[in-house]
């Protein structure tokens, strides 16, 4: 039996399971593309055989301005619209005729237009905005791979305020733990402290962000201060699960559920093509029953559609924000 390793040989698997070559089946070559395509679909949003767990991560991008010719503005200065009285912090030239900047203010809820003139604060350097490139900061949200389908959960972003040193009240708190760690302490008693003291952390002072995430526009929104609570060139870590490229792993192909599943929607667009010819004499008085074979493939794909859901489908307990 020739192992499915790729679109063409899967197809002609399942061709040959409904008969082909003896017996001709009467669907088009781009119905079959579109059949393929379906059987994807379903079984990477069902089959837990077709997503992986990966962590993912991300840097966090700030918005660049395009200008119309080379100006040297000064790290750190703010930089102001003349038309719409926007202004930013200059994070970084990342040529002459580009700016990166971090924090954006304006008034009216105008952000900066192309075509406007920008002023140095410090450097008392003008340039013109040629476009404008919105990054993560100024968009607040992160760009999810289209290859994802569920995100998980967000690791913990520490604002720019964390302190670390020795008057942080979180620091004191874990410090004053370390009487628990020695011969004479109980571990029980321990780790039922470092629960509560997760509790007292989640309640007074959470780093854990409300997001949300929508696999059609790729996004993962971040419910926070995105101008003081992020820092730009730094990363936010993502749990989720994506799809596994069926092109790069070609085993996905010889998947035993995917080629009866696939077998049984090809085999039901037969059916639909030949029931227009239904009790229509061929030659020899021959007729193609067109019906019985949609109905059979409606309910060969009803049993592999339930047994997907019971057998192979993720548990529905992701943590959406």
């Amino acid at each position: 039996m020739a192992v499915p390793n790729s679109r063409e040989t899967l197809k002609d698997y399942c061709l040959r399971a409904l008969g082909a070559p003896v017996i001709e089946i009467n669907v088009d070559d781009d119905q079959l593309e579109d059949r393929v395509d379906e059987a994807l679909q379903f079984y990477q949003h069902y089959h837990t055989d077709a997503i992986e767990k990966v962590f993912l991560k991300h840097k966090i991008t700030g918005s660049k301005l395009n200008l119309s010719s080379s100006a040297s503005f000064s790290v750190g200065e703010t930089i102001t619209g003349g038309t719409t009285g926007a202004t930013a912090k200059v994070h970084k030239n990342t040529t002459a005729t580009q700016v990166v900047y971090t924090v954006l203010t304006h008034t009216d809820e105008i952000p900066f237009q192309a075509n406007e003139v920008i002023t140095g604060e410090d450097s008392g350097v003008t340039a013109t905005i040629s476009s404008i490139v919105k990054g993560d900061m100024e968009n607040e949200y992160v760009p999810i791979p289209d290859a994802v389908t569920d995100v998980i959960r967000l690791f913990p972003i520490f604002d720019t305020f964390t302190s670390n040193n020795l008057f942080d009240i979180k620091y004191q708190m874990h410090l004053n733990d370390m009487f628990s760690l020695g011969y004479m302490g109980s571990l029980l008693e321990y780790s039922m402290a470092q629960q509560y003291l997760s509790t007292l952390d989640l309640v007074i002072d959470s780093d854990n962000k409300f997001v949300s995430f929508d696999r059609h526009r790729n996004q993962l929104r971040i419910d926070m201060d995105w101008g003081t609570e992020v820092v730009m060139d730094e990363y936010v870590i993502v749990e989720a699960y994506r799809i596994i490229d069926p092109e790069t792993f070609t085993d996905i192909y010889n998947d035993h559920y995917l080629k009866k599943y696939l077998t049984a929607i090809i085999k039901r667009q037969w059916g639909s093509n030949l029931i227009k010819f239904q009790g229509v004499a061929m030659l020899g008085g021959v007729q193609m029953n067109g019906e019985q074979i949609y109905t059979q493939a409606l309910d060969e794909i009803t049993k592999l559609e339930e047994e997907v859901r019971l057998n192979w489908e993720q548990p529905v307990d992701f943590y959406m924000g």
